[in-house]
């Protein structure tokens, strides 16, 4: 597999309440769906941090820097602008590239006048694995689409842009798809993304 260098059940009228409420109130992340939370995998000793920088918002335009931690003996970490892995139209991405599974990662506007629980009815509406999941303290949405098994990552206090991961399986992984959710190494990751803003 080619390595890259570094550079650079709850109800949908739940969830949509809680995101509301986050967003009026400013308050920290939503509180935790319902259902059992998938456990992280202890903390690897080769650890690394990734970060992945794009702009949100047109007028009020600000920089948002996401990043994560990821062990460092089991993927590697780049932010590339050409060779996705999935057609994108950002102009770049970040990807996490490993044995068992490959994530792309990269940042995707509301459309207008809509927000994180719009988005997400019309997710709900459209794919029926449509489902809340929490990892740590990231509250997010999933859903399957085609091979792949997508995230979408709210970014607080951001009402113009959210962060989408896919997550791609390797071929010699014969864990179902739905199933990879739960996969140990992606709890550690998605658990400790965070955000910034410039």
């Amino acid at each position: 597999m080619k390595k890259w260098t570094i550079l650079a059940p709850l109800g949908l009228a739940a969830l949509g309440a809680a995101f509301a409420l986050t967003r009026k109130k400013a308050a920290p992340a939503a509180k935790a769906p319902a259902g059992k939370q998938p456990a992280p995998a202890k903390a690897p000793a080769n650890l690394k941090t990734g970060s992945y920088s794009f702009i949100s918002g047109f007028r009020d335009a600000s920089t948002v820097e996401m990043s994560l931690d990821y062990d460092a003996d089991k993927f590697s970490y780049a932010v590339v602008s050409e060779d996705f892995l999935s057609y994108s139209s950002d102009s770049h991405v970040a990807l996490l590239q490993g044995e068992d599974f490959s994530l792309q990662i990269e940042y995707a506007a509301y459309f207008t006048g809509e927000d994180f629980a719009a988005h997400c009815a019309g997710l709900a509406e459209k794919h029926k694995s449509f489902g809340p999941v929490r990892y740590g303290s990231v509250d997010a949405v999933k859903y399957l689409e085609g091979d792949n098994l997508c995230f979408c990552v709210p970014i607080p206090g951001d009402g113009q842009s959210y962060v989408l991961v896919l997550l791609f399986k390797d071929k010699g992984n014969d864990t179902p798809l739905p199933d990879m959710a739960q996969d140990p190494d992606l709890c550690a990751i998605l658990s400790s993304v965070r955000f910034n803003r410039h």
